[in-house]
């Protein structure tokens, strides 16, 4: 994907932090920002100097070079005599006064600049005059993944559609008997026949497929795991489309002999997470901190007197399943210190986790969040879904 818009978003978030260009280094692709902003296979050691003027300059190979030319964004520059020599002249021309390296302590979708770059970076231009200069890209990066562009919400729709259609084309084909990876195998058949992938893992892997009485945990599915009568059954799926990511979850239970639902305390537990997710839901915004998003699932499934979340109630969601920046999680997770911001997208899941057998559920849902609330992007999971034989 050619995303001028997020290009365009870049020249913004630099222009709002006073700084002048977002220089990255790379080579056979080491650099995690990258492909936010361009879909190109980088082999030779090359240079973006993408400036908050819109005058951007790619210095690389000649190999690499023609790859630049259709998207008519950039001024390119092929190395003649050396990469090193071409770099400080590019450098120098620019002459800027503040340069944001993809380095980060605290988010790995912000540190993409390896060390033996950053070396290199530092013995063209010399380390008094680098530190001088350098500032880290991570709010930047931060808001560059987390508010989507028109052409990334389109991608995050479909993987999110998709996702809802395998769901409820297989949801009948799911019977008592059935191994967890029969059941990941209906997953597997929808992802080839809806051309999407597997946004976790192998293309074509398992997604999540639990049986609660054999252990709820991000684990790969068991042929020796069977479906019984009375069990619950909880899948975490997520699907890729053009790079971009769905995550959904849904819970199920398999109806014993006689059986027209599941017994009270299954459905409690069951309803308690679905009104949790509610509760986030109705309560997002621009503005709300990431903490007090999580307290809305988390205090909702304490006071109906089940075991507190043991993750956070929502992440977001974008290139990758969980995408960095905002978490909705307790205030002792430091990146649950940020608002909520119109654009961003989340997977929404404050659950009901118990040991020892005990009703189970996940449930959950992706959301964009609005002016003022939230658009469900996902269709939701209100009842418990039955399996008979």
């Amino acid at each position: 994907m050619s995303n001028v818009e997020k290009i365009k978003q870049l020249e913004r978030e630099l222009a709002t932090e006073g700084i002048d260009t977002l220089l990255i280094l790379s080579r056979e692709d080491s650099d995690k920002v990258l492909p936010l902003l361009l879909p190109v296979h980088v082999v030779a050691q090359t240079a973006f100097f993408f400036n908050r003027n819109g005058r951007h300059i790619v210095l690389t190979g000649s190999t690499d070079a023609n790859m630049y030319k259709p998207f008519g964004l950039f001024e390119i520059i092929e190395v003649v005599e050396d990469f090193e020599t071409d770099f400080l002249a590019t450098f120098n021309r620019i002459n800027p006064r503040s340069v944001a390296l993809n380095i980060s302590e605290t988010d790995y979708l912000a540190d993409g600049l390896t060390l033996g770059q950053y070396r290199l970076l530092e013995s063209i231009i010399g380390g008094e005059r680098l530190a001088a200069l350098e500032k880290s890209s991570e709010p930047i990066v931060r808001t560059l993944r987390a508010i989507k562009s028109e052409q990334e919400l389109t991608c995050i729709r479909h993987a999110v559609d998709v996702t809802c259609t395998i769901y409820e084309e297989i949801a009948p084909n799911i019977r008592i008997g059935m191994s967890e990876t029969d059941i990941g195998a209906l997953f597997v058949e929808g992802m080839k026949r809806h051309n999407v992938i597997n946004a976790f893992a192998e293309p074509y892997s398992y997604p999540l497929v639990c049986i609660n009485r054999c252990g709820l945990a991000h684990r790969q599915p068991s042929s020796r795991n069977i479906l019984m009568e009375g069990d619950i059954l909880i899948c975490d799926f997520s699907v890729s489309h053009q790079g971009y990511c769905s995550d959904i979850a849904r819970s199920f239970y398999a109806l014993g002999k006689g059986e027209s639902q599941a017994p009270q305390p299954i459905l409690r537990a069951f309803q308690t997470t679905v009104n949790a997710v509610s509760a986030v839901i109705e309560g997002l915004k621009p503005g709300l901190m990431g903490y007090e998003a999580d307290l809305l699932g988390r205090s909702l499934i304490e006071q109906a007197g089940y075991p507190t979340i043991r993750h956070s109630v929502g992440h977001q969601v974008g290139m990758r399943v969980h995408d960095g920046g905002t978490s909705l999680s307790p205030s002792s997770n430091p990146n649950s210190h940020y608002a909520i911001q119109k654009g961003e997208v989340y997977a929404i899941e404050p659950t009901v986790i118990q040991d020892d057998g005990k009703p189970s559920f996940i449930v959950e849902e992706d959301v964009l969040i609005t002016d003022d609330g939230v658009q469900i992007l996902s269709k939701r999971q209100m009842d418990l879904w039955y399996i008979a034989r």
